[in-house]
């Protein structure tokens, strides 16, 4: 009989424990985060004040790039399960040889993301965009592109300390971070300190040089505080079988990574086809829900580095309490922010357009009805996050790849679609979609939970 059964007392302390210390571990890795979106706001706030074709470029070229980095950010960073499996057994050789091996994916892995970044504009061109937008977009991703190595280079390390529990160098590296940028942007943009007036490229160097230093901050870090010196000799050692497992565990995070972070730039382009008001209040939708699922994605990467470590001292059935504990965290932590989605569409709405004026009346009324969906979104995404990020930790991410893909896309944009156009729903269809979608994906990952056994390799005797 389990003990959750005999002693649910006791399960249930234990529980409120792990959730006490799950959010106090995953604070500076929701700080990274918070890091990424502050980078990204402070870019757009000060070209913002260039004019709107300059925000409309940096807003086009982000949204494009966004989610080539998060995935490669995906990929590299799956080392980090086998770092926590060496350090969990006490194998230091082991540690430093999967930090290698992930710093190696991250140096293979940036020509083609870089590459990937500077063809953009020429998407964009094709796509019919406008050419003095596409003309900026050029400018301001051929700076910023270069520092795609960077931001991969950087979260490798960060998933490096935290497999270790040495994570609170990641907060105050991703502050420093945050205040170098905003400095070099007023720099940078508008000149000052007797330098020119750079505009939309100020903001490109600040953004990528910013990215550089907090590597360079982290790395340090690691050389000086944890006894890591990556070697180029280090490639010649690399485990083939190990390369091999990482491929294969990488490239399905990689999918779910694209799958994930390009879903809210579809889902924009879509709402475009049901006219201005519902698109401006599907972004304030999407503002909302990016700073809050920040905190899934925090507590979904210490859990992945957490359930790699008692993998690999066998304790599975530990690891699995260690998700639902993590599970249920999430859920109070969104919970009040769905209620106030539910509850007070009105006074969200207010912080992003000025509700008394009239010309503002359609998309104050779109997004009281979509924000009473993002209710269901939230807690339905932030589930699927963590436990998305709980099986990757356990080596199980082709399963999550073939869920996130029907769930994101056949169900949420292919079903939205249809409840959009042919149910007659209009734009609030499309949500509809992803909530539904989002939430069978939960569903669907919460039952693989329950019966995946990760591989025989991660025994400890083995």
């Amino acid at each position: 009989m389990p003990s959750s059964t005999r002693h649910p007392a006791r399960y249930l302390r234990q529980s409120l424990l792990q959730q006490r210390r799950l959010l106090k571990s995953s604070l500076p890795v929701i700080s990274f985060y918070l890091a990424e979106v502050a980078m990204t706001l402070t870019d757009a706030a000060f070209v913002g004040h260039l004019g709107t074709t300059e925000l409309a470029a940096i807003g086009l070229s982000i949204g494009a790039l966004f989610p080539l980095i998060f995935g490669g950010m995906a990929l590299v960073s799956s080392g980090c399960i086998f770092v926590s499996e060496a350090h969990a057994r006490g194998d230091h050789a082991r540690t430093q040889a999967a930090l290698d091996l992930s710093l190696w994916t991250c140096i293979a892995l940036s020509p083609a993301l870089v590459a990937a970044a500077l063809l953009l504009p020429a998407a964009f061109q094709l796509a019919g965009q406008d050419p003095v937008v596409v003309a900026l977009c050029a400018q301001y991703l051929a700076i910023v592109g270069w520092s795609i190595p960077a931001m991969l280079g950087f979260s490798v390390y960060r998933a490096y300390v935290s497999a270790l529990g040495a994570n609170r160098v990641i907060f105050f590296v991703s502050l420093d971070g945050v205040l170098l940028n905003a400095a070099l942007n007023y720099v940078l943009v508008f000149g000052a300190l007797g330098l020119p007036a750079l505009g939309l490229p100020g903001a490109a160097i600040g953004t990528a040089l910013s990215n550089w230093a907090m590597l360079f901050a982290i790395a340090r870090h690691c050389r000086h505080r944890l006894g890591y010196r990556f070697g180029w000799r280090s490639l010649s050692r690399l485990d083939r079988q190990s390369c091999r497992d990482l491929v294969r565990i990488g490239l399905p995070s990689f999918a779910v990574g694209l799958f994930e972070s390009s879903l809210f730039g579809v889902v924009t382009l879509l709402a475009g086809y049901f006219g201005v008001a519902f698109m401006a209040a599907t972004t304030i939708a999407i503002y909302v829900g990016d700073l809050f699922i920040i905190l899934a994605l925090g507590i979904g990467d210490l859990l992945t580095v957490q359930l790699a470590a008692k993998a690999a001292r066998g304790d599975v059935r530990g690891g699995r309490q260690l998700a639902w504990s993590a599970l249920l965290l999430i859920t109070a932590l969104t919970a009040p922010l769905a209620a106030l989605c539910w509850w007070m569409p009105d006074r969200i709405a207010g912080v992003f357009i000025d509700t008394a004026k009239a010309e503002t009346a359609g998309v104050l009324r779109d997004a009281q009805t979509l924000l009473g969906v993002l209710a269901w979104f939230l807690l339905a995404d932030a589930s699927q996050i963590v436990l998305s990020r709980s099986l990757k930790g356990l080596r199980d991410t082709l399963t999550p790849m073939w869920i996130a893909g029907i769930g994101y896309w056949l169900i949420g944009i292919g079903g939205g679609w249809m409840l959009a156009t042919q149910g007659g729903l209009g734009g609030i269809g499309l949500w509809y979609g992803l909530a539904a979608g989002l939430s069978l994906a939960a569903l669907a990952l919460a039952c693989r939970l329950s019966v995946w056994t990760p591989p025989k390799a991660l025994s400890p005797h083995q």
